[in-house]
C-alpha cells in the first residue's frame, strides 16, 4: 500500500545565497543598468526575472505578502526600488565574483538558467492561449521549477554523479527519491514557499514532473506547468508522447503547441544572445549540462578591481539614512546569505559584553558575557579579534550556557561570531549559522568583516546621536522648568500687589457697577495667576477646578470686563444674545474664558471703527450624535482668504508682530477639542468671519 511521504528540508532556516551563484551574464547586465546615470527599477527587474537564483534571493530577503500584486516583475521592481543602490550594485558584483569552491560551474548554471527561462516563457504563453487568468503565476512557476536541482548540486556531495547517470528528468527524480527521500521539484516548491509565493504556484512546481495522466483533474496552473515541461522535453526528443501529454493537459491543439514552442524558442535564444550567452541545443530542453563546465573566463571576471568595487559598494550602503538595522538585514541576506545578527556591545569605558536591545529577543539585553570568559566563543571572538564558530553540544548547555541559549533563540544549531570595533564602542555580531555550513574564504570572510564594521559603525553613530538628543532635550527641559518657575515666582509678586490695591479701591468706592467690575477684574487676576502656576507646575498636582461652565454667565462677565477696553473705546459695537436657562457646557470655566477672550481679541484687532461683533449662545444642537451647545462669534470685518482659513488653527507665526503672535487660535482649537468640542471657521474676503463652537453638555452640574 502506498504511504504518504512527509518532506522536510534537512537544512535549518537559511539557504545561503553565497552557495547559489547567479548567472554572471545576468549579474553583469544588472550591474550595467544599476550603474547608469538614471537607473530604472523596472529595467533592472526585467533582467532579474530572467535568472531564477536572483529572483529567489531577492524574494527570500523580502518575501511576497498576501496583498501584493501577482506580477512577478512588479514585485521585483518594488524591492529593487526599496534597496540602496550601492547594496544592489554590490549584490550584482557578488555574483560576478564567483568562488572556485562552488559545485555549480558556469556551464551548468547557464544550462539551468536557460532551461528555466524556456519553461517559464512556455508556461506564460500556454496560460495566455488557454485563457488562464494569471499568466504571471505560470511564469513564476516555470522560472523556479528546477531551483531545487541547483540546491542539490551544492548541498549533496554525490549529486553530480546522479545527474551524469540520469538520461532524463523522470529517471533523475526516481534516483533523488531513492537517495535523499525527496526530489528536486519538492525542494523547489519549499523554496518557493519561502519566497512568499502562493500555494498554487508551489503545487505547480512540486508536480511539474508528475505523470500527465494523474494531473488531468489538477488545478489549471499545475497542468500548465507540467505541459510546459512536456513541451520542453519534446523540443529535445521529438517524442510524440511528450506532445500528446501537453495536449491532454492543456486541451490545446497540437499545432498550436508546436507553434508556441517555435515562437518561445526564438524569444529565449534572442534574449540569450543579447546577454552574450551562447545557446546550445540541449540547453532549452534539459535542466542540466551533459558536458563539462567551462571556466575559461573566470580569471578575467574574478579580478582585483571587481573585488575592490564589491567592497566599496557594500560599504557605501551604510553611508546615509537612518535605517542601519534594515540595511544590515538586507545586506546580510543578499551578500552574506545569512539572517541578520544580534549584537553584543562593550562600551569604551569598559565592562562586559552586553546584548543590545532587540525587539525579536526581549531578554537579550539581560545577557552579560565577560570578555575573559574562557568558555564563550563570543568572548573569544572579541578577545582575539577573529571570527569564531559555535556548535551546539549534544548535551546542553555545553561549555557556555549563554552561547547555547543564544543559538536556541536564533533557531540555529550554530553561531558565527564576527568582532567589530569603531570609535564609539566595540563588540561582536552573532549570526545564526548552521554548524556544518561552509562559510567560505577570502571574499566571504572579507565581506562579513566589512559589512559588520560598516553597519555597526552606522548603528553606533545613530545610537550616540540619539543619546545626545535625549541629553539635550533633558537639559533644555530642566532649563525650561527652572525658567518657568522663576517667571511664576516673579509674576506672583506684582499680581499680589495689584490685587491688594484693587481691594483698597473697592473699599473706598460706593458705585455698585464699579464694584462689580472690580470684582470681575480680581477674578481675572486670579485666573491669570492660576495659569502662571499651572505653566510652572510639572507635577500634575494643581487642582483643575470645575469641569463645567455656565456659558451665559461667562459671556456676560467677559462683556462687562472687556467690552469697554476692547470694543467701545475703538468704536466697535458689541452685541450679545443668550438665554438665561442655557444648560451648562462640559468645559472648565477657565478654559472657556481663554477660548472666548482669544476670539474677542482677534475680532477687536480685525474690525475697523464702526464694525460690529455679534456673540450668541443657543442649545438644542446635535453635533456628532450628541446634544451640544453652540457659541457663535460673528464679525463684519474684512474677512480672510481661503488659504489663510485652511491653516488658521495651525500653530506658528502669521502676520502678527507681537510676542506669541499666531499661536492663539491653535490654543483655542486645543482647548476646545481636548474637552470634546468642535470649532469651525467660515470666512470670505469682504464679508466677515464666523466662528462656531460646539461644546457637549455636561452630564451633571
Amino acid at each position: 500500500m502506498q504511504t504518504t511521504r512527509i518532506s522536510v528540508l534537512r537544512r535549518p532556516a537559511v539557504v545561503p545565497t553565497l552557495r547559489l551563484p547567479g548567472l554572471r551574464e545576468t549579474a553583469a547586465a544588472l550591474l550595467r543598468v544599476l550603474s547608469g546615470s538614471t537607473p530604472s527599477a523596472k529595467e533592472a527587474a526585467r533582467i532579474v526575472v530572467l535568472d531564477p537564483v536572483l529572483v529567489f534571493e531577492l524574494l527570500q530577503t523580502s518575501p511576497l505578502e498576501d496583498h501584493e500584486s501577482a506580477s512577478l516583475l512588479e514585485a521585483i521592481a518594488q524591492r529593487i526600488d526599496n534597496i540602496d543602490a550601492g547594496l544592489l550594485q554590490a549584490w550584482a558584483l557578488r555574483h560576478i565574483v564567483q568562488q572556485s569552491r562552488h559545485h555549480i560551474g558556469i556551464g551548468t548554471h547557464r544550462h539551468h538558467c536557460l532551461h528555466s527561462q524556456f519553461v517559464a516563457e512556455l508556461s506564460s504563453q500556454i496560460a495566455r492561449e488557454a485563457g488562464y487568468a494569471s499568466p504571471d503565476d505560470a511564469y513564476s512557476a516555470g522560472l523556479l521549477h528546477d531551483l531545487g536541482l541547483m540546491w542539490l548540486i551544492e548541498y549533496a556531495d554525490d549529486y553530480l554523479q546522479i545527474l551524469a547517470d540520469s538520461p532524463d528528468e523522470r529517471s533523475l527524480t526516481s534516483r533523488e527519491l531513492e537517495r535523499y527521500g525527496q526530489d528536486h521539484a519538492e525542494i523547489s516548491s519549499i523554496l518557493a514557499v519561502r519566497c512568499g509565493l502562493p500555494a498554487g504556484i508551489a503545487d505547480a512546481i512540486a508536480l511539474h514532473q508528475a505523470d500527465a495522466g494523474s494531473l488531468v483533474t489538477a488545478h489549471p496552473l499545475v497542468r500548465i506547468a507540467a505541459a510546459a515541461e512536456e513541451l520542453a522535453a519534446y523540443r529535445g526528443s521529438q517524442a510524440p508522447l511528450n506532445l500528446e501529454n501537453a495536449r491532454r493537459l492543456t486541451q490545446l491543439d497540437g499545432s498550436i503547441l508546436v507553434s508556441l514552442l517555435a515562437d518561445t524558442t526564438r524569444t529565449v535564444q534572442e534574449r540569450a544572445g543579447m546577454l552574450g550567452i551562447p545557446v546550445e541545443t540541449a540547453m532549452l530542453s534539459r535542466p542540466w549540462a551533459t558536458t563539462g563546465d567551462s571556466s575559461a573566463d573566470a580569471d578575467t571576471i574574478d579580478s582585483g578591481i571587481a573585488r575592490a568595487a564589491l567592497r566599496a559598494f557594500a560599504q557605501s550602503s551604510f553611508g546615509k539614512g537612518s535605517s542601519a538595522w534594515t540595511d544590515f538585514t538586507l545586506a546580510s541576506r543578499l551578500l552574506l546569505g545569512l539572517d541578520a545578527p544580534v549584537l553584543f556591545v562593550k562600551p569604551l569605558e569598559g565592562g562586559d559584553l552586553a546584548g543590545a536591545a532587540n525587539p525579536a529577543h526581549p531578554g537579550l539585553n539581560q545577557i552579560r558575557i565577560a570578555t575573559d570568559d574562557p568558555n564563550s566563543v563570543i568572548a573569544e571572538a572579541y578577545r582575539d579579534s577573529v571570527e569564531t564558530r559555535f556548535q551546539a553540544s549534544p548535551r546542553p548547555p555545553g561549555r557556555s550556557a549563554a552561547d547555547w541559549q543564544l543559538a536556541r533563540w536564533l533557531a540555529s544549531d550554530g553561531l558565527l561570531c564576527v568582532p567589530w570595533n569603531n570609535s564609539f564602542e566595540s563588540g561582536v555580531a552573532v549570526f545564526p549559522c548552521p554548524s556544518d555550513e561552509d562559510t567560505g574564504e577570502e571574499v566571504d570572510h572579507g565581506l562579513r568583516m566589512l559589512l559588520t564594521e560598516a553597519a555597526t559603525t552606522r548603528i553606533s553613530e545613530r545610537n550616540t546621536e540619539e543619546r545626545m538628543r535625549r541629553e539635550i532635550e533633558e537639559a533644555v527641559g530642566r532649563r525650561y522648568v527652572d525658567h518657568a518657575r522663576r517667571i511664576a515666582h516673579e509674576a506672583s509678586n506684582p499680581l499680589t500687589v495689584i490685587k491688594t490695591y484693587l481691594g483698597i479701591i473697592d473699599e473706598k468706592v460706593e458705585d455698585a457697577t464699579l464694584k462689580e467690575q472690580l470684582n470681575l477684574l480680581s477674578d481675572e487676576l486670579d485666573r491669570v495667576g492660576a495659569l502662571i502656576r499651572k505653566t510652572s507646575d510639572f507635577t500634575g498636582t494643581l487642582p483643575t477646578g470645575p469641569a463645567h461652565s455656565g456659558v451665559a454667565e461667562i459671556l456676560h462677565d467677559l462683556r462687562a470686563l472687556y467690552g469697554e477696553a476692547l470694543f467701545a473705546r475703538r468704536g466697535i459695537h458689541f452685541e450679545l444674545h443668550t438665554s438665561p436657562n442655557l444648560p451648562v457646557a462640559a468645559i472648565p470655566p477657565d478654559a472657556l474664558k481663554q477660548v472666548l477672550l482669544n476670539l474677542f481679541k482677534n475680532a477687536a484687532e480685525a474690525l475697523p471703527e464702526g464694525g460690529k461683533l455679534t456673540v450668541s449662545a443657543v442649545s438644542g444642537i446635535n453635533a456628532n450624535g450628541s446634544p451640544c451647545l453652540e457659541i457663535r462669534v460673528v464679525d463684519n470685518g474684512p474677512g480672510m482668504p481661503p488659504e489663510r482659513v485652511q491653516t488658521l488653527f495651525a500653530g506658528g507665526p502669521r502676520n502678527s508682530t507681537k510676542p506669541g503672535g499666531g499661536v492663539g487660535l491653535a490654543v483655542v482649537r486645543d482647548l476646545v477639542t481636548s474637552n470634546g468640542g468642535t470649532i469651525l471657521c467660515r470666512s470670505q474676503l469682504g464679508s466677515g468671519t464666523v466662528f462656531q463652537i460646539f461644546m457637549p453638555l455636561a452630564a451633571t452640574v
